[in-house]
């Protein structure tokens, strides 16, 4: 675990993992140079009006924007050796400008994964922040979304490690995981009252490898994977009541499965599979219900965002697919049934983000700033452009 934190503390911030985000026929991703920008996709073209900031870029932005109502939000931080400044904004989406003012939150600190909402608050992740001389290794935040908000923080839960996981939230409660291998429990109900907020932790679960990557929850179940290679099923209502529970319980469904690599990219689940990458470029497809393996395939590459779900037309027939994206290039067509190749979207550049279907078109943004889009059907590509300048690579 000391080495796997060590090895992504050291990690210099990089762009090209925001996916995109779709909201009335525009996208909305975090390009490689710390900008949020928006994609027409009837014109192809990049708006070069509607982007954030205004001035310098924020440096890496890894997580996929959120919107609610008509605002959009999202985080980005760069860092100088150890020092680190990162922001969490919200725009309009109308026009793109900062709906707190001049800018967002501004915390000394890395902001990594996406965040989570619940009513009108936003949840956040973070690093040790580090003008606080006594900070804890990271935190949970609470983030009032209104433009009106007299105070953007609302409150704030210590963390026992750095925090990449971003946020999911299930009902009242929000999860969150750690690079000390703690994923917390914590309630969201009542998130305008401020106090005794380290009260929120309802229980939390310890893995064998320190928790990096997003964690599903779906159904009254979390999935999620850590760098001591496993994937993990947990019952949320079976932990409720209890602090502490680390063991594994296969009596209310909950089961740990070795995937013999780090597994960082987020768990898929549709129709009773759960669909498990790891670093190493291998696909596993799990059976929900036992934890047992139904079968497994590998790409070129390591995988670090999820594969996307989706249909492709075969003839009169569609057939369900995964779209799996590789950081060594391209991403490939996985068949849902039995994990056999069913194609492949040339992208000739690595692909750490998810893809995203959209209108019949496979969007990817690749590692070089480039975003292009593909048939469903026939693989091909369709288009082209530099999220960075704007112009088009087609």
């Amino acid at each position: 675990m000391f080495a796997a934190v060590a090895c992504v503390n050291d990690l210099t911030p990089e762009g090209g993992w925001s996916g995109p985000v779709v909201e009335e026929n525009d996208l909305f991703i975090g390009n490689g140079d710390g900008y949020l920008v928006r994609f027409d996709t009837e014109s192809g073209n990049l708006e070069n009006s509607w982007r954030y900031p205004s001035g310098d870029g924020l440096g890496a932005m890894y997580s996929n924007a959120v919107v609610l109502g008509e605002n959009i939000y999202s985080v980005g931080y760069t860092c100088r050796g150890d020092k680190c400044d990162g922001e969490i904004f919200g725009l309009s989406l109308d026009t793109g400008s900062s709906i707190w003012g001049q800018k967002g939150l501004e915390l000394k600190t890395k902001l990594v994964g996406d965040i989570g909402v619940s009513g009108d608050t936003l949840f956040v992740g973070t690093t040790a922040i580090g003008d606080e001389e006594d900070s804890a290794e990271g935190y949970f935040y609470a983030i009032d979304s209104s433009a009106s908000a007299s105070s953007i923080a609302k409150w704030r839960v210590a963390l026992d490690g750095n925090a990449f996981t971003g946020v999911a939230v299930e009902g009242s409660t929000a999860f969150i995981g750690t690079m000390a291998g703690t994923l917390y429990a914590i309630d969201i109900s009542n998130p305008d009252d401020a106090t005794n907020a380290s009260d929120r932790i309802k229980w939390t679960f310890e893995a064998s490898g320190a928790i990096a990557g997003p964690i599903l929850a779906e159904n009254g179940s979390l999935y999620f994977g850590d760098l001591g290679s496993n994937a993990y099923k947990l019952d949320i209502s079976s932990r409720s009541t209890a602090s502490q529970i680390s063991d594994v319980n296969s009596g209310n469904g909950e089961w740990i499965f070795d995937a013999g690599a780090w597994v960082w990219a987020k768990p898929v689940i549709e129709d009773g599979t759960v669909y498990v990458s790891a670093l190493s470029g291998t696909v596993f497809a799990i059976d929900d219900s036992t934890g047992s393996e139904k079968w497994s395939s590998s790409i070129e590459g390591q995988i670090v965002s999820s594969p996307t779900l989706f249909d492709r037309k075969r003839g009169d027939t569609r057939e369900r697919a995964l779209a799996v994206p590789s950081g060594e290039k391209n991403v490939w067509v996985m068949s849902v049934i039995d994990g056999r190749e069913l194609g492949v979207f040339v992208t000739d550049e690595p692909v750490k983000s998810t893809p995203l279907v959209y209108n019949e078109l496979l969007y990817v943004h690749a590692l070089n700033g480039d975003l292009k889009w593909y048939s469903v059907d026939d693989t091909n590509q369709r288009g082209c452009v530099d999220l960075k300048g704007g112009g088009r690579c087609d």
